[in-house]
């Protein structure tokens, strides 16, 4: 492993319950439709909005439609996360390996599904520039397809200067992690806090290098 590559939500920052809700609201306000558990591991995270919505609501959406209820989903979620005392900081252990990585110049990024509106909003509340340059984050611009495209992988390995077979990738999503084979990265972990994917994503072969609840030991498992 030469070079990371970070997913962010539910991986660097545990907010998955945070964007759930914020769907739920947007999505009982616009459709008569009903998340299922199936729904939310498949079909919500990792995805981008213009995929959910047009999803959820409606396949005839126009780009400005999409965009506006994209701004309103997202308004609500920073909104939960200032208000939430419960997140304030990266999840368990990973300052460690950020401060380790950093300290012995490991090339890293992050690969995002989210809208660049809540990266830079990530970047402010977790001073992400003391470990990240900025303009090697890809987020999602609509400029090349979401996962489980393989794209967003590719492109954040090219910004890093690293081959896809000597990154490793750290991902919470089922689209995140199909991406993730599908851009032949050479080492794929998945991050499961609560285990409650765990079993789906080892029997369809998804987490091959191991899956992780938190970062407390991802140093000596993965980095040394």
């Amino acid at each position: 492993m030469k070079g990371i590559i970070f997913d962010f939500n539910g991986t660097m920052f545990m907010d998955s319950d945070l964007h759930e809700a914020a769907w739920l609201y947007l999505l009982q306000k616009y459709s008569e439709k009903e998340l299922t558990e199936e729904d939310i591991l498949k079909n919500l995270h990792g995805k981008t909005n213009d995929v959910i919505l047009r999803n959820f609501i409606s396949k005839d959406l126009t780009d400005e439609e999409v965009q506006k209820l994209s701004d309103e989903k997202e308004t609500f979620y920073r909104k939960s996360v200032l208000e939430s005392s419960n997140h304030k900081d990266f999840t368990k252990g990973l300052r460690d390996v950020l401060d380790y990585l950093k300290a012995n110049d490991i090339p890293m990024t992050i690969a995002s599904a989210s809208p660049k509106i809540n990266m830079d909003f990530y970047f402010d509340y977790l001073n992400l520039g003391n470990w990240f340059d900025y303009d090697q984050m890809v987020c999602h611009t609509g400029s090349f397809p979401g996962k489980p495209a393989p794209d967003i992988f590719l492109i954040a390995a090219e910004k890093i200067g690293v081959e896809p077979k000597n990154c490793l990738v750290i991902e919470d999503s089922y689209s995140g992690l199909q991406a993730a084979h599908n851009a032949k990265i050479g080492t794929i972990v998945a991050i499961d806090p609560d285990g409650k994917n765990r079993a789906v994503l080892e029997a369809e072969g998804l987490a091959k290098d191991g899956v992780i609840e938190n970062f407390t030991t991802f140093i000596s498992d993965y980095l040394k």
